[in-house]
């Protein structure tokens, strides 16, 4: 069978289609004149989609009886739908895992002509790497937080479907790029002169621009890999957080002050944000999970095989990417 080169002018399903990720991958299937279907929840912040032009479809994929009835005209299916955040275990294997199985159970009844489906995951499903020693594709997983073991539950489920399912895992670092929140509070914290530095140690880390992690997953979708395979995918480069600082300080024209938290701050700053936040219903940007990855000094992954097997190259390294991701908040007004 002939494999296809092109997604354009494809059928297509975008879970998680009002998230950070899932939004800019909507945008790039529509500049590719795809017809685009957009699986969200009723209560999604849906501003970033445009309504006149992809078919939303409302509903929970941790509900087995979410609405299905149009995966036989499907493709391509995008899963980038889940949570980075949780205010429990249970709530990120809920949406992280559960909700895996119920979309490609769906997936196998009736998306007989699925072409490819792209599953995304994170690096946090294998862990954190050891000093000057990346993670590969042969490295054991080891997730130390909750997140990190959903996302590799959720990775098993997708393995299980893989022989009767197209399936291509992808494994992100940290990803950035305009519209992301998380990474723009550091951001703002930088323009208001302050630095804040968790921990003593030296901290070295993976990053991806967003754009060049929806090109990945368009490549992903045409690329003629083993279903099942899982790449890691990063912009090639690996970096220290000093060097994240500085080079987001240059950019502002601004001389932050560094302020030190110590380690044995980390794990007790975030239980304090938790109980603060336990009548809030959204969980805090800072918890104890968070404060485990923190902790880990090396969070970076090899992207070679990737690289090799679908002809891969990113475009945006760290001054390229985190220029055009401050233009953007700055044109949007966010900084």
């Amino acid at each position: 069978m002939n494999e296809p080169t092109s997604i354009d002018n494809s059928t297509v399903l975008v879970t998680g289609a009002s998230g950070f990720i899932g939004g800019h991958i909507v945008q790039s299937l529509l500049d590719k004149k795809c017809n685009v279907h957009c699986l969200v929840r009723r209560s999604s912040d849906l501003r970033w989609l445009d309504r006149t032009r992809v078919k939303l479809h409302f509903g929970d994929l941790a509900d087995p009886l979410f609405l299905d009835d149009f995966l036989n005209q499907i493709d391509y299916v995008f899963h980038c739908a889940g949570l980075t955040q949780a205010k429990s275990r249970k709530e990120y294997f809920r949406v992280n895992a559960d909700a895996c199985q119920n979309l490609y159970e769906k997936c196998s009844d009736a998306g007989k002509n699925l072409k490819k489906i792209v599953h995304l995951s994170s690096l946090a499903a294998v862990g954190p790497a050891l000093p000057n020693a990346p993670v590969n594709e042969a490295t054991p997983c080891k997730p130390v937080t909750f997140y990190g073991k959903s996302k590799l539950a959720g990775e098993k489920i997708a393995g299980r479907f893989s022989s009767s399912l197209p399936i291509t895992i992808l494994r992100p670092p940290v990803v950035y790029g305009p519209r992301e929140t998380n990474f723009f509070t550091f951001l703002k914290g930088i323009t208001k002169g302050w630095n804040v530095k968790m921990g003593s140690s030296q901290r070295v880390l993976s990053l991806i621009y967003v754009q060049d992690l929806v090109d990945a997953m368009l490549k992903a979708a045409v690329c003629p890999t083993e279903s099942g395979n899982a790449y890691f995918i990063t912009d090639g480069n690996s970096y220290s957080w000093d060097l994240v600082v500085k080079t987001a300080s240059n950019l502002l024209n601004v001389k932050p002050r560094t302020l030190r938290i110590p380690d044995s701050l980390l794990i007790f700053i975030g239980l304090f944000l938790e109980f603060i936040s336990i009548y809030r219903t959204t969980p805090p940007l800072l918890d104890s999970q968070r404060m485990i990855d923190i902790r880990q000094s090396t969070w970076t992954a090899s992207s070679q095989k990737f690289f090799d097997d679908c002809k891969f190259d990113p475009q945006y390294d760290l001054q390229k990417g985190l220029e055009e991701t401050l233009n953007w908040y700055k044109e949007h007004q966010w900084l």
